[in-house]
């Protein structure tokens, strides 16, 4: 169940691109540095990822594109994680504009997986001219004694970022961090294999925080 957080939703009004550069402080981004025209093995490796050639000089190799993170053993209840790898089907939000990351839209829910990373890669879809999706993130504050929820860390909501993906991008969440919920945008359905550590508490799994109206009290 989420816990409620006194705040305004979060009004998506400007997005920026996507980079390893913009993205770095909140996880990693998983993209091929080749140009689609790029048909041949190229004479000169990409220093973009660590790359060799593979499969009878066929393809190319990246390597460690991402790092998966399993921090299960700091969980309270002690019970171990697996991998899990899931399909999310994820349908357009309603968009009535002609560039739809232009258009305002607001983010009423917050999670975090606070011991495993989670990463989402897009399926069938190609770069820029196929599927957009967004990623919205926010750090998390310092822990305070004042209740459960702010022992453990709420998200700063000073402090969110706004990004735009497109469909030849994969991203990875770090362990911990604070992210919307995927949405897609413009006209198509994309969907997703996840994949993440679990051990089945539902607590230590995922922490979603609702962001509720702030109540004004009357004097």
């Amino acid at each position: 169940m989420a816990t409620p957080l006194p705040s305004k939703p979060i009004t998506i009004d400007s997005l920026t691109p996507l980079t390893q550069s913009s993205f770095a402080p909140f996880g990693k981004v998983i993209e091929c540095p080749l140009k689609p025209s790029t048909t041949t093995l190229p004479t000169s490796l990409p220093t973009f990822y660590n790359a060799v050639p593979a499969n009878q000089e066929t393809a190319l190799k990246f390597i460690d594109v991402t790092q998966m993170r399993n921090g299960y053993d700091a969980a309270p209840s002690n019970i171990p994680a697996r991998v899990t790898m899931n399909m999310f089907s994820c349908f357009p939000r309603p968009m009535h504009a002609p560039n739809p990351i232009d258009l305002p839209i607001e983010a009423k829910i917050l999670e975090r997986h606070p011991y495993t990373t989670q990463t989402f890669i897009p399926l069938g879809v190609g770069r820029e001219t196929q599927g957009m999706y967004l990623v919205v993130v926010a750090p998390t504050l310092p822990a305070t004694g004042k209740s459960p929820f702010e022992r453990r860390g709420p998200p700063d909501l000073g402090k969110v970022r706004k990004f735009w993906a497109h469909g030849g991008q994969a991203v990875t969440y770090g362990a911990g961090t604070w992210h919307m919920p995927m949405a897609v945008v413009g006209e198509e359905r994309m969907d997703f294999v996840v994949v993440q550590y679990a051990n089945g508490v539902a607590e230590e799994d995922c922490q979603e925080v609702r962001l509720v109206p702030v109540v004004q009290e009357k004097l």
